[in-house]
């Protein structure tokens, strides 16, 4: 016990008023001891207190001095004559104190330490001055073999206070090995969580979890279950740690193993058997997994959406086997062939899936309507979204493994008319490692960008519509100039990639963070590169603008068709021409065009009104694709950027700081030496890199 500062000696007797007028009269009765209002010391007699008391030192106390602090060894026992104090617990995961109770004159403290002899295990802070009559070790071991009638008041208190805690905390104690489990129900917390917190899920019912905790206030595991299974009420029990080891160790263990048994016995009796092969990913192997998926799915009976009233009902639809094997296979599958994102169309009389692959969506199954309640629910369960919310849109992210790679899932719910719409922009990180060598063909552009992006300040945009790959570019262009002398940071809604060695912040609308919060914020953290999510708003877009003026290269990106009209864009956010020009180094427009397929394009002789449409000179060799199964018949396989960087030159900001037209902007950079969207397509499709068609469905080709 650490020593209190005390207001009287340590050898001082304990004394009170009572002590001098608490002498028995020679001819009246006996008064009372004031020890005797202590329920320890209650069955004594006047002569018996009288010797406790002779073994008692006494303490006074200042307000809001700590008495016994949690950790401490206990050898002392503490009788409060005066005052109060608090005992508050300190929550091992999160560091917090929490109020026990609150005791005053004729209460103890420090019992527990004193007879087991281990340290203590909660600390107590006097709430005003306090006097409190203080019992070693050794003499209230010899106490209790002197009067025995204590060890029973003793007894009686730590009952009374057991059960004083739990009508407090109305938290029940169970006894596990008495218990019936359903294990779908205890699927719900994955094992490694059940450990690491020593929670077990006991029961689910009316949107009401009953949780066993060996820790009832373990704040950190509640929130944990929270993110997991939004929108449920959580009811902790309490459980001995011996019971939760025993249970984790024997019960549980053979609980799951059932399960598993039973699902897969039933996964048998759905699917016709058939000899297993490796995996592969030819498009007939695929087509077979998938009818083996929707053969499965016949064990569901319910077709109507009214069938699953209650988020039980939604959670139970959702566990079963071949749900979680179909939402399994949506993910693989998409990974496999390489999709950017994934739609879950509810339908009037089915379901559809899509991938977007190279930029187009593709029809991939129509799934029964029986599925549409059990599989929207195990997506919104692993993006840890409220399954129970079904008329508002919601976000939520999942993270997987495939292949030793991660991937992660950036998931949008939102109502439609037949029912809640699900899509899935796939995020593989492991492309970051791509360099703008790799992005950038065009050996002329990539110098120039280089040239930008190495320079010591300014602001560099740059342009496109939504899944052009400018996300891409950007964070390529980081990691090229990535280096531990420097101090990058970005600014991100969402993080969509993790990079090594840069300050990545993720905005949070809901708090306040925004994107022009976060920027001022950097500037106090002494950057030299900054990287803005997207311009938004003016606010973001003067402080960037500001950061660049100041002596920071700053990059970011606009939703604009051209690398010109970015100045109109800012002009209509009320950002001054002259502050634009002055913090320009640079604007770059891109595309993606779908890249023929190596294995199978052809060339041809283009005709002469072709080879005028795009810029190319007449009688020019040409490609498209044949179609092979290489790149599943369709003649392309991944995608090519087409871009249009603008390099600001003394022309061209005197253009812009004098307000000029976008056209005008525009055409002079092309008399300058610029390669627009146009003319740069036209260099690919002479290398023969995409054709014509794909060219015209993302570039705007003007005669």
């Amino acid at each position: 016990m650490a020593s209190p500062a005390s207001t009287n000696s340590m050898d001082a007797s304990f004394a009170t008023p009572d002590v001098s007028s608490a002498q028995p009269a020679a001819a009246g009765p006996r008064v009372e001891h004031f020890l005797q209002r202590i329920k320890l010391f209650s069955t004594l007699s006047y002569d018996e207190c009288q010797q406790v008391l002779k073994r008692m030192k006494r303490r006074d106390f200042p307000p809001q001095h700590v008495i016994v602090r949690e950790g401490a060894p206990g050898k002392s026992m503490f009788f409060i004559t005066a005052g109060a104090v608090e005992i508050r617990k300190k929550d091992p995961n999160t560091g917090i104190d929490f109020l026990l109770s609150e005791m005053g004159p004729g209460q103890n403290f420090g019992e527990m330490s004193l007879l087991t002899g281990k340290p203590r295990t909660a600390s107590v802070t006097t709430i005003q001055a306090t006097t409190c009559a203080i019992l070693e070790q050794k003499d209230f071991h010899d106490l209790l073999m002197q009067f025995p009638s204590m060890g029973l008041s003793l007894t009686t208190i730590l009952a009374e206070r057991l059960e004083q805690s739990n009508l407090q905390g109305g938290i029940e104690f169970i006894n596990l090995a008495k218990l019936q489990f359903d294990p779908r129900v205890l699927a719900l917390v994955p094992q490694i969580m059940m450990l690491q917190h020593k929670v077990i899920p006991v029961a689910y019912i009316n949107n009401r979890l009953t949780l066993a905790m060996v820790n009832p206030n373990n704040i950190l595991a509640l929130d944990d279950l929270r993110r997991i299974i939004k929108g449920v009420m959580i009811e902790p029990v309490i459980t001995t740690e011996d019971d939760f080891r025993k249970f984790m160790s024997t019960t549980y263990a053979q609980l799951m193993k059932k399960n598993e048994t039973e699902t897969a016995a039933a996964v048998v009796a759905a699917v016709p058997s058939r000899t297993e092969t490796a995996p592969s990913t030819s498009i007939e192997d695929l087509d077979m997994l998938q009818s083996e998926l929707i053969r499965d799915l016949t064990m569901t009976e319910s077709t109507n959406e009214g069938d699953f009233e209650t988020k039980q009902d939604l959670m139970h639809a959702s566990e079963d086997a071949p749900i979680i094997r179909l939402g399994n296979s949506l993910l693989g599958l998409a990974i496999k062939r390489g999709a950017s994102d994934i739609h879950v169309e509810p339908m009037e009389k089915d379901v559809l899936v899509r991938y977007r692959i190279d930029g187009v969506l593709q029809t991939v199954q129509s799934l029964p309507k029986k599925v549409q309640m059990g599989l929207t629910s195990r997506l919104k369960i692993i993006s840890k979204l409220d399954i129970s919310e079904k008329r508002m849109p919601q976000d939520g992210r999942i993270s997987v493994f495939m292949e030793g790679k991660p991937i992660d899932f950036r998931v949008s719910t939102i109502p439609c008319k037949w029912g809640e719409k699900v899509c899935m922009r796939i995020l593989d990180k492991s492309n970051t490692s791509l360099g703008l060598e790799k992005l950038i063909t065009h050996e002329p552009t990539l110098r120039l960008v280089r040239e930008l992006i190495n320079l010591p300040y300014g602001i560099m945009y740059v342009t496109g519509p939504t899944g052009s790959g400018k996300t891409t570019t950007l964070y390529s262009a980081l990691t090229e100039i990535n280096d531990p002398g420097i101090n990058i940071s970005t600014a991100e809604d969402p993080i969509e990639y993790d990079l090594a060695g840069i300050n990545q912040v993720q905005a949070n609308k809901d708090i306040g963070l925004d994107f022009s919060r976060i920027l001022r914020a950097f500037l106090r953290q002494d950057p030299d590169v900054i990287l803005v999510g997207e311009t938004r708003d003016k606010e973001t877009a003067h402080i960037s603008v500001e950061a660049a003026l100041t002596g920071h290269l700053v990059f970011t990106t606009l939703h604009t068709n051209s690398a010109a009209g970015a100045f109109s864009r800012l002009n209509e956010m009320g950002i001054e021409p002259f502050l634009v020009s002055s913090s320009t180094i640079g604007l770059m427009a891109q595309r993606l065009a779908r890249r023929l397929c190596k294995n199978c394009k052809e060339s041809y002789q283009a005709d002469d009104a072709t080879c005028d449409y795009m810029s190319v000179p007449r009688g020019s060799t040409l490609f498209k694709g044949k179609g092979c199964d290489q790149c599943s018949g369709k003649g392309v396989r991944g995608r090519i950027g087409i871009y249009e960087v603008m390099k600001m030159v003394p022309e061209l900001r005197q253009m812009v700081a004098k307000g000029a037209l976008t056209e005008d902007i525009h055409n002079k950079a092309l008399q300058l030496g610029m390669l627009d969207l146009k003319k740069y397509a036209a260099i690919l499709l002479l290398n023969g890199d995409t054709s014509v068609e794909e060219v015209l469905q993302v570039v705007s080709v003007q005669e």
